[in-house]
Formats: structure tokens, C-alpha cells, sequence
């Protein structure tokens, strides 16, 4: 089987070329641009499309089903990614057009997109491609899952819950999934290290906010509602949320403490004798404080429209990355013990943190396996994600609490800028994020 790197890159392009950015409003999502890369699978993927059964799911979402022959007693497979990007941001700011899809001399192509996450879509569907050509059939069923605002974090019309309602009409159970994130990296000693992300922090949007009568800026109040809420968020700030150890923390410190040097490395050996000492690091470490805490930050902040009007409604978003194990409920208890009565707070939107998944299943066992073929002696690191991805969606879908976040990127240190400028990846690693699937797809259910 031959790996065409080129071809790879050429596909690549071709998605990164599409601006398909995502919009927190439902009625403003670029659909014509979402249309547009829906052709472009279509005639760079044309074995995948033919073979494949295509639905356009909701507004743009993909949701390719391929049966399998039976043969298999394995659940079904789904491969979940995103189509959509964030928004590029300021354009004189890239070193290359964000939507150019540049290749450089030095093999590095750049673009919104490249590393976030259209290189998944890429490698499922050459994987797919080479394999079909190949004359495979797989003795399980296949789903592949794209939405189209991932980034955005749920809301209304989130793609990820249309695409999880439709399969679970369908009476779909999954054997196994597979998200964006995680991948492979190697140590100064030549040692490999897989990460893979068996759990995620939930996720909230929070508007704080005081009413007050407004005026003219020339005649001020000791504090008008901008100030109150000012100090309320500096005071939420000093009052976060107790710090503890969580299940899937304790399996990430305690796999990754081989690798850990100098004071903390006992800490990770054991974090449960450790735990106070733990907690009072998570104060002044900003690692250890999100892998142990609830977090809450501001991000966002409005007053009034004009300079010299007092703000009548002041308001500040906030973002909540919630722990595995507690809930949206006990965050806002949280803020109603520690905001005063003036500070209103509203939803804007979150959810749960989603199960956990397991690190002893066959899901787990064969990626294990795949790796070790590739990377004799790599160590896998079970670890909790701080962001979010669309795999929560399918969690309950999944009997054998088998949800990951994992891939076959190899960091090589040259691919990188997700979310700001300049976002780029390492076409080297091309070939491997695409040998590792074409080995998932030919492996599982046997």
C-alpha cells in the first residue's frame, strides 16, 4: 500500500482553502461554504463516496455509513471530527494567508485548519481511500461523524447532538470512538509517550451582570454598575472552587510519572498520599490547578456605548471548565454563596463533564497494540482533556465506555497554533496519522 505524501497535502490544501468558519449563531453559519468542501470530499475522495453511504445531517453536518459484513461480533466504529474553524482573526497578522493553504520550503503548510482539525478528515478518508482501493471490507460497521460548529462548544443547533440523535434513532450502540486530540511524542532519551484523552472537563458560559439607573458619567455614584461588578468578579476570582483529586487525574499522574523531573516527581508516584500537598500547588501552578479544580475566568466585558454614559447594564462572561465528577448545579451554588445579591448570573450555555471512559477495554487494548507495533516500548498516558471536543456527544451511545481522543500524529515540534495566528502543521507526519488509521480500520473487530 503505498502512502502518497503529496496526495495528502494536496487534500489538505484543498480543505484548508474552504473557509468553513463556525458562528455561535445557528442563522449566520456559512452553509454555502460548508457546501462547498462537502463537493471537494466528493471528488478528491472518489472510492469513499462511492462506497460509502452519504447523508447531509441537520443544516451541513456529514454522517458516512459504511455496513460491514457482520462478520464481526465488535459494536460498530465512529470516527467523529470537525469541519468547521475558528474565525481567523486579524489577516495582516499571518505570515501566510490564513485560508492559502501555503506549503513552505521547509514542508510546513499552513492555514486555519490544518492542525484543528480538518488533518483528521484528511486521514480518515485517505485511509479509507487506499483501503477500499486495497479491495477491504470491514466485518463491522463504520460511521464517520463531521460536524460543523464543534468550536463554538454546543449552544443551540449543536451538530454534534443532531448527529448523536440521529444515530441513537437509528439504535446505533458503538463498540468504540475515536475524536481529534492526543497523538505521539518522543523524549530527549528516545522514549515514546502516546497521550490519549479518556475524559474531558465539562464546559460554561456564564453572564454576570448589574442593572442600575445609569446617568451621566459627569455625576457618578461611588460606584456605578460597572465598578460593583468589577469588584464581584475580582472577588469570584480570590473564591474559586475547592481543588481535589479526580479519578482520571490519579491515572494520568500515576502514568506519567516516570517522566516526571525534579520536586513534583513524588507527587505524581502518588497522588492520593499526596493530595494536600497537591491542592496547595494547585494555588500557584496553573497545570496542576486545572487538573484538580473547577476553573472560572473572565474573558469577556461590556459597560455602556459611550464614554461618558454610565452603564444602565454591565456585564462580564465568565468560562467554566467543570471537573469529572462535579456539575453544572454545583458551580452555580458556587457562585450564589459567593456573589452579592446585586451580581445576577444567567446560563448562557454548558453542559456536563461526559463519563469517563475505560482503560481497560478492546478499544483501548487495540490502540495499545497498534502503537507498540509502530513505537516498540511506548508508554500510553490515560489523561482528562482540559478543552472539549464532540466525542462527548456519543458517550452514552457507547456500552463499553469506550470514547477517545486520540490520533497518530507524531509531535515533531513543528506543527502548532491552533485557535490564533498562524496555525500550521508538519506534512512529515502526514503518513503516519494516515498508516494509523488504515491499521484501526483493518484491526478492529477482529
Amino acid at each position: 500500500m503505498k502512502f502518497d505524501k503529496d496526495l495528502f497535502i494536496e487534500h489538505l490544501q484543498g480543505m484548508v482553502q474552504i473557509p468553513t468558519v463556525s458562528s455561535s449563531d445557528p442563522e449566520k453559519t456559512r452553509v454555502e461554504e460548508f457546501k462547498k468542501l462537502h463537493a471537494y470530499l466528493e471528488e478528491a475522495y472518489p472510492l469513499v463516496h462511492r462506497t460509502l453511504k452519504r447523508e447531509v445531517i441537520g443544516k451541513c453536518a456529514l454522517l458516512y455509513t459504511w455496513k460491514g459484513t457482520g462478520k464481526s461480533e465488535q459494536l460498530p466504529l465512529l470516527m467523529t471530527a470537525h469541519q468547521d474553524v475558528v474565525p481567523e482573526g486579524d489577516h495582516s497578522m499571518w505570515k501566510y494567508p490564513p485560508f492559502s493553504g501555503y506549503l513552505d520550503e521547509d514542508g510546513i503548510l499552513h492555514g486555519r485548519g490544518t492542525t484543528d482539525s480538518k488533518c483528521n478528515i484528511q486521514a480518515y478518508l485517505d485511509a479509507l481511500e487506499l483501503l477500499i482501493a486495497d479491495g477491504f471490507v470491514p466485518d463491522y460497521d463504520l460511521y464517520l461523524a463531521f460536524g460543523y460548529n464543534e468550536e463554538i462548544m454546543g449552544g443551540p443547533g449543536a451538530a454534534g447532538q443532531i448527529l448523536h440523535d440521529e444515530l441513537k434513532s437509528r439504535g446505533v450502540e458503538l463498540g468504540m470512538a475515536i475524536d481529534e486530540c492526543g497523538g505521539v511524542s518522543r523524549r530527549e532519551d528516545g522514549t515514546y509517550i502516546a497521550t490519549i484523552f479518556v475524559s474531558e472537563k465539562g464546559y460554561a458560559d456564564h453572564e454576570f451582570y448589574v442593572d442600575d439607573k445609569g446617568g451621566h458619567s459627569a455625576y457618578p455614584p461611588v460606584h456605578n454598575a460597572l465598578g460593583k461588578l468589577g469588584k464581584a468578579v475580582y472577588d469570584l476570582e480570590c473564591s474559586r472552587m475547592e481543588p481535589h483529586l479526580c479519578e482520571p487525574v490519579i491515572r494520568q499522574m500515576k502514568a506519567s510519572a516516570p517522566f516526571i523531573e525534579g520536586d513534583f516527581k513524588p507527587f505524581y508516584e502518588d497522588p492520593e498520599g499526596n493530595e494536600e500537598t497537591l491542592k496547595k500547588l494547585a494555588e500557584t501552578e496553573k497545570a496542576i490547578n486545572q487538573m484538580m479544580r473547577t476553573t472560572t475566568t473572565p474573558t469577556m466585558a461590556k459597560g455602556s456605548d459611550q464614554a461618558n454614559i454610565l452603564p444602565e447594564h454591565a456585564s462580564v462572561i465568565t468560562n467554566s471548565r467543570i471537573l469529572p465528577g462535579e456539575t453544572l448545579e454545583q458551580l452555580e451554588q458556587h457562585f450564589r454563596e459567593v456573589m452579592p445579591e446585586e451580581v445576577q448570573f444567567r446560563l448562557i450555555k454548558g453542559h456536563n463533564p461526559p463519563a469517563v471512559s475505560s482503560s481497560d477495554s478492546y478499544g483501548y487494548h487495540l490502540l495499545q497494540e497498534i502503537m507498540e507495533e509502530k513505537y516498540p516500548g511506548i508508554t500510553f498516558i490515560p489523561s482528562m482533556m482540559a478543552g472539549g471536543t464532540d466525542s462527548r456527544y456519543y458517550c452514552d451511545l457507547s456500552p463499553t465506555r469506550s470514547v477517545y481522543r486520540f490520533t497518530g500524529i507524531f509531535e515533531s515540534g513543528r506543527s502548532g497554533g491552533a485557535h490564533s495566528v498562524n496555525e500550521h502543521i508538519d506534512t512529515e507526519i502526514l503518513c503516519d496519522n494516515v498508516e494509523f488509521y488504515v491499521n484501526l480500520f483493518s484491526k478492529y473487530g477482529k
